[in-house]
């Protein structure tokens, strides 16, 4: 027996994820200018000009957009100045530009080894470094700014301390925090920051200590309290909690910040229903509070799995309570579907990733969660239909072809299903898993239009990559076997099957088929009972394939039986229709 491949797992995806960026409020950033390069006063007077003119050809070509022409001016330099910095500084400042990050670090390295004390070439370089997450070498180049070259900058130094504190170098993230505390006196952004790092590492007095030093200094500002209150809150300090926000709505009784932290401190505390009482009833109502941190309080809300299902009626009543208020905006169909898609309610959320797929602010991961939920619920007509229109935005995405193939293989549309997939695999690049799962549908497409060579091609191409593929190797194994072709090949396929789930009813089947196929009806009819022993008397298919195996086994009245069984069971092929009019097996079926 084969396994059907058209349904696609379905992988929970948060929509809608919104990330916050921290603004560098200590000092205004230094405009940016290109040192001069003056490492030229070796050169022959003719080759220096001609150096110069070609390095402002290039620089007038890089600020026109003509980047092909400003890299070949700068490669000339290069070549009549092989030390020269500036040169590469420009190639990785164009390569940036044009999303050539590999370059750009490449480019900006010998920029900085002809010019090491050029202080922009290290910065363009650290940048590059962070762009590609490479903390560690990010933190070098800051370094020897800060350390080695001196430069008395607290923006470089405050990006030294996040860089360190990123890569959980926690107690150098400090120093340079405290340096930076003791230059610019008591500042908020340094104490949230230096609090963080004291949280993270357990050394929660510390931590409540530089909330307690911004309230002693300021007294009378209330949001203070509540950064204090949700501290105490992480640490389930929660009677202590409570004494700050009382201090907190003392001070503002209205207070937004407060109140929107007093949600999350009873959602930490497992007071479910109080936080969603004072969202409902305080944060929602409150048109002072930005639509965002409305919709980031609920978001906070969905990451909580436990309770989600527990009180699915709960969020669902907030969350229409949210739409009333803000019934135009699509952030909040983003929410729907996240809810209904995590307390597994897939029927609801599809109406809504619909409005969010085909909305004005369409998403790639609206369309892919779209395709999903369909080839989940069995509907491949919608899927193949949404996915011809997906693919009219993103025409680059190999998952949209995959899950438009597979829509289109499972309407009988092989043909269709094939120009996809093979379209589709020029996208997938390195990506072995994805490669995986194209080959496999194309194996599929091609064995429905019946051309078996591509079929096998592709089923080939699928093992090589994936030798243990439980999928293809059972279904390679039982079209074989349907054509009587490569018999022990496909036995040793299917037998590498059920080595590794010996209890599987349709990977038992499929061995038993190829064995019946072999003529080897006594071993045959031992693994189809066992099929059977361990639920396949609900399968149609294989209670066809026990009566097949018995009538060869000399037991035609007991096949009778099942094959009518077979029928009833809502079995409609061909085949069985012949067996039970003509009390027999049809002449290609091993009857001699």
């Amino acid at each position: 027996m084969r396994l059907d491949v058209g349904i696609v797992l379905l992988g929970m995806i948060v929509l809608g994820s919104i990330g916050c960026s921290v603004t560098d409020n200590l000092v205004k950033k230094e405009k940016k200018t290109t040192k001069k390069d003056t490492a030229l006063k070796d050169l022959p007077e003719n080759k220096r000009v001609e150096y110069q003119y070609k390095h402002i050809e290039a620089l007038r070509h890089r600020f026109l957009g003509n980047t092909s022409d400003a890299l070949k001016y700068l490669t000339q330099c290069s070549e009549i100045r092989p030390h020269a910095a500036d040169p590469y500084y420009q190639k990785s400042l164009i390569a940036t530009q044009i999303d050539e990050h590999r370059k750009a670090i490449n480019f900006g390295k010998k920029a900085v080894k002809y010019a090491p004390n050029n202080k922009w070439y290290r910065l363009n370089l650290a940048n590059l470094y962070i762009k590609s997450d490479v903390i560690d070498s990010a933190r070098i180049q800051y370094e020897y700014l800060v350390e080695k070259m001196n430069i008395n900058d607290l923006d470089m130094v405050f990006k030294l301390a996040q860089l360190h504190q990123k890569s959980e170098n926690y107690q150098k993230a400090l120093e340079y925090y405290n340096e930076i505390e003791a230059r610019i006196g008591l500042n908020e952004q340094i104490s949230q920051l230096k609090k963080r790092i004291y949280a993270k590492i357990g050394e929660k007095e510390k931590a409540y200590s530089e909330i307690k030093k911004l309230i002693d200094n300021f007294p009378d500002e209330s949001k203070y309290y509540g950064m204090l209150a949700e501290l105490y809150a992480t640490f389930n300090e929660y009677e202590k909690a409570e004494k700050m926000y009382d201090k907190l709505f003392q001070i503002d009784s209205t207070n937004n910040l407060g109140q929107l932290s007093l949600v999350r401190y009873y959602n930490k505390k497992g007071e479910v229903e109080k936080a969603l009482d004072i969202y409902e009833n305080q944060i929602i109502p409150n048109n002072t509070i930005a639509f965002r941190n409305k919709m980031l309080i609920f978001m906070n809300f969905l990451q909580q799995s436990e309770e989600l299902l527990q009180y699915a009626d709960r969020f669902k009543n907030s969350l229409d309570t949210l739409d009333r208020y803000y019934p135009d905006k699509m952030e909040v169909d983003a929410l729907y579907a996240d809810l209904y898609l995590k307390t597994n309610n897939f029927k609801k959320a599809v109406g809504h990733l619909e409005t969010l797929a085909t909305g004005p602010k369409s998403k790639y991961i609206y369309w892919e969660q779209l395709l999903s939920i369909y080839s989940y619920l069995g509907q491949f007509e919608k899927m193949f239909q949404y996915g011809q229109q997906a693919l009219k935005e993103f025409d680059n995405k190999p998952r949209l072809y995959l899950l438009s193939g597979i829509g289109a293989l499972q309407i009988n549309k092989p043909n269709t299903a094939i120009t996809l997939l093979e379209e589709g695999t020029q996208y997938i690049e390195d990506n072995r898993s994805m490669r995986v799962q194209f080959f496999t549908q194309l194996g599929e497409a091609y064995h429905q239009i019946e051309n078996y060579k591509q079929s096998d091609h592709y089923f080939q191409k699928v093992l090589e990559l994936d030798p243990n593929n439980k999928l293809v190797l059972n279904n390679y194994s039982y079209y074989l076997s349907q054509r009587e072709e490569k018999l022990k090949k496909a036995l040793g396929y299917s037998n590498k099957v059920i080595r590794e789930e010996p209890n599987n009813p349709i990977y038992l089947d499929t061995y038993a088929w190829v064995l019946f196929k072999m003529e080897k009806y006594g071993e045959a009819q031992k693994y189809i009972k066992k099929a059977l022993e361990n639920g396949g008397m609900d399968d149609a298919d294989i209670i066809e394939h026990y009566g097949d195996i018995l009538y060869k086994n000399g037991n035609k009245q007991r096949a009778l039986q099942l094959w009518e069984k077979s029928k009833n069971m809502g079995n409609r092929s061909e085949e069985l229709d012949y067996k039970l009019k003509n009390k027999t097996l049809p002449p290609n079926s091993n009857e001699n």
